[in-house]
């Protein structure tokens, strides 16, 4: 979503983390990625299900049983 920023930090322990903020929410964190690769895939997954959620409804053709 548009009112929503994405930052990847490294943490000490060589770790790295997403800093998420949203428009009207707290600040959060998403830490405990072993790579920079898996912090930009959760955050590639995070925008397709808030997507999703947020979007207009996947029309399903209605069948009989």
């Amino acid at each position: 979503m548009a009112d929503t920023t994405y930052r990847i930090v490294r943490r000490e322990d060589d770790s790295f983390a997403v800093e998420i903020k949203r428009f009207g929410a707290l600040p959060q964190t998403a830490a405990g990625f072993a790579t920079e690769a898996a912090a930009k895939g959760w955050i590639a997954q995070d925008e397709r299900l808030r997507s999703d959620s947020f979007g207009p409804p996947a029309a399903r053709p209605w069948r009989a049983v």
